[in-house]
């Protein structure tokens, strides 16, 4: 891939949210880069294929690495102030250009109700929408268990608690996940559109929303996303 300049927008809005019962924090960025279309078009000559290490309902490809090194100084403050990682916990990141082009018919019972990404407190996660309007990222509480993160002493009873679920109605779960699936309440969600910037802690219950969005193995026209993980490398003592 061709190294690129991605230039960030001085003027670009941010809007923080604290949603759900336990007030997660949100952050939602919108026109990021004054010129995004510099991603999308990294993106329509890269390779894409299936993750082999992961759920995730469609295809990735290599993220640059000029969008780590200039997206995540960027965040850095919002990481201490609004998320409360320790400014002197170093921090590290991977990601991946994604295209969702699974229909619910390809997918395990697992992958079509919400997720976390880890357990872990201080890990973030972000997803930059490349794509046009259509769907977006949902928040999510656990029914049964009112989680809408999950920490590491939860995460046994919420795996057990889930898995019961999954075995008892998986198969009646026909669609994406949506504000109607089983088990589990929308608490809050936030709408895709191009060039924006949605950041929060890798541990909520959050999925993409794409019941009823076009998925195409397109970048130039399906749902393309850049997403990145943001984890420490070390603990603070």
């Amino acid at each position: 891939m061709a190294d690129m300049t991605l230039n960030l927008n001085t003027a670009a809005r941010l809007e923080i949210r604290r949603i759900g019962r336990e007030q997660q924090p949100v952050v939602i960025i919108d026109d990021v880069f004054t010129n995004p279309e510099v991603l999308v078009e990294a993106a329509r000559t890269s390779v894409f294929e299936r993750p082999k290490h992961t759920r995730y309902p469609g295809l990735n490809a290599p993220l640059p690495d000029t969008y780590a090194a200039t997206v995540v100084p960027a965040l850095r403050h919002l990481m201490t102030t609004v998320f409360e990682i320790p400014e002197k916990l170093r921090m590290t990141q991977f990601g991946f250009l994604a295209l969702a082009t699974l229909g619910p018919e390809a997918l395990e019972p697992v992958q079509k109700i919400p997720h976390q990404d880890t357990p872990e407190h201080n890990r973030l996660a972000s997803v930059h929408y490349l794509c046009e309007p259509g769907g977006g990222t949902g928040f999510f509480r656990h029914r049964a268990t009112g989680y809408e993160a999950v920490t590491p002493e939860q995460r046994t009873h919420y795996v057990a608690t889930v898995s019961e679920e999954l075995e008892a109605g998986g198969s009646g779960l026909t669609r994406h996940v949506s504000a109607d699936t089983p088990y589990f309440e929308l608490i809050d969600w936030v709408p895709a559109a191009f060039n924006r910037l949605v950041l929060y802690r890798s541990n909520a219950l959050h999925s993409a929303l794409i019941d009823g969005v076009p998925l195409s193995e397109d970048p130039a026209t399906g749902r393309l996303t850049a997403n990145l993980f943001l984890l420490p490398v070390q603990k603070l003592f």
